[in-house]
């Protein structure tokens, strides 16, 4: 308790000044005492002018000193300052001592580390979706050049507009998904919460998913009891399709989807698990990453914004999501919501 107390900004301030005091008291006696022997009776001083020049005069280089040592931490957060205003994220204050000055250090080492962090994800973001978002471009670019060809054959050019159509989607939606995940970063609250059945609301996510699912002949088992939820619908939603839609895209053909839910007092969750081709351990940390894709070779479409966007949306509404997976037998989300009250 006392250590802490001494280490504290306070603590450390009160040290000094007593420091100071007493050193600058006890040199200014000893001077005092040694000069007053040798001055005669009837010139020694009556006023105490003159030893309070000397304490003065003592007080300054000890008090310079003391203060410079304590002052240390404050100085070098200062040049670390000045380092991370220039871009340098990688500057570091050593943490000393205790008390607030300590948590001080402590909390500033910390921002450092998340400016660092952010910066890196920020540059990450950039070269990824300027990746993403040329390479449709380019691909447009190339097709509508080979259409100028007028020996073309009418298959051919045909096969080249259908390309054409599928990266102008593609980039269509990769322009949407950037701005909802760019919309939901930014938000802090959520508006326009209304009371309605969650249950019927992930049923109709699948009813009109029904032409993609029922192509690959997936069967889906859905035990959904009647699930009274308050919240955003509009956001809400992209949770369900985004999920649903990954377990489709990764399912084998003539799979099974399971769709469950369970409900506490102040809590429901919800499970969405498939039997497709899963996801390795050293990829499922990253899944909630933006643009990250675990399918490598791309070989389904997607932009790997949906299940950052998902996480984000659970994030704004108190609740959590986790995933469990096995290469081979598939990938179980599990979403867990607390219950609010209109």
């Amino acid at each position: 308790m006392i250590k802490r107390m001494l280490h504290s900004s306070r603590g450390i301030f009160v040290t000094c000044v007593v420091i100071t005091n007493l050193l600058s008291s006890f040199i200014t006696a000893f001077i005092w005492l040694n000069v007053f022997v040798y001055v005669p009776t009837n010139h020694r001083p009556q006023s105490p002018l003159l030893p309070m020049l000397i304490s003065t005069l003592v007080a300054i280089p000890i008090s310079s000193v003391v203060s410079k040592r304590s002052a240390k931490p404050l100085q070098d957060m200062v040049k670390a300052t000045k380092s991370i205003s220039k871009g340098d994220y990688s500057v570091r204050v050593e943490e000393s001592g205790a008390g607030d000055v300590y948590e001080l250090l402590h909390s500033f080492n910390q921002m450092t580390a998340e400016l660092g962090s952010t910066e890196m994800m920020r540059n990450d973001f950039i070269n990824t979706f300027s990746h993403e978002f040329k390479t449709p471009i380019v691909s447009i670019r190339g097709f509508a050049k080979r259409l100028k060809n007028e020996n073309l054959s009418p298959e051919k050019r045909k096969e080249y507009l259908e390309y054409i159509a599928e990266e102008s989607e593609q980039l269509s939606n990769l322009a949407s998904s950037v701005l909802l995940v760019a919309r939901y970063d930014n938000q802090k609250l959520v508006a326009e919460r209304l009371e309605y059945d969650l249950d019927e609301q992930i049923r109709n996510c699948v009813l009109r998913m029904e032409t993609v699912w029922s192509a690959k002949n997936i069967t889906f088992d859905v035990d959904l009891p009647k699930l009274t939820y308050v919240n955003n619908v509009e956001m809400m939603e992209h949770v369900w399709m985004n999920l649903i839609s990954n377990a489709i895209k990764f399912s084998y053909d003539g799979g099974h989807i399971f769709i469950s839910s369970s409900q506490t007092a102040d809590n429901i969750s919800v499970s969405i698990r498939d039997e497709g081709i899963g996801i390795s351990a050293s990829e499922i940390g990253h899944i909630f990453d933006k643009f990250y894709q675990a399918d490598t070779a791309h070989s389904s479409v997607g932009n790997g914004l949906g299940l950052s966007l998902v996480y984000r949306i659970i994030q704004l509404s108190g609740g959590s999501i986790s995933a469990k997976s096995e290469v081979g037998k598939g990938t179980e989300f599990t979403v867990a919501l607390p219950l609010l009250r209109t």
